[in-house]
């Protein structure tokens, strides 16, 4: 029993660090992928309500899926988990940063872009009907 103790410890160290990589590489894949290239082309590609329908329905899940991913990213810290996040300031200083951006994005951002984009929808909806009885 004492020899299946000891090996956890040195199970548990290697395999940290690729899950690490894992978390950490898809957490940027996905940030910059969302940021640079789905929101540019969709942006482009579709008409501006079905652009916003598209950004209601994907937000809340890559808000969702970053917050998930940055405790995974935090959780499997190298080489210790979450104790080597203490370990050295700058580390703890920037999961804290992106942490705290990623609660923004969870809690107010994304729930406060809905509405808007939303509303926004229902102004144009109003314009429209608007514009036809005085051009009518």
């Amino acid at each position: 029993m004492g020899a299946a103790v000891q090996a956890l410890p040195r199970l548990f160290s290697s395999f940290l660090p690729p899950a690490h990589l894992l978390a950490y590489s898809t957490l940027l894949g996905t940030e910059l992928y969302q940021s640079f290239v789905m929101t540019k082309v969709a942006y482009q590609a579709l008409p501006r309500s079905a652009f916003t329908t598209l950004q209601k329905r994907v937000f809340p899940i890559y808000f969702q899926s970053q917050s998930i991913l940055l405790l995974i990213v935090a959780a499997t810290f190298p080489p210790h988990g979450p104790i080597s996040i203490f370990q050295k300031r700058g580390d703890l200083i920037a999961l804290a940063i992106a942490g705290v951006s990623t609660g923004f994005n969870l809690i107010v951002f994304g729930p406060r872009t809905q509405a808007l984009m939303i509303e926004r929808v229902h102004q144009c909806r109003h314009y429209s009907a608007l514009k036809s009885t005085f051009d009518g």
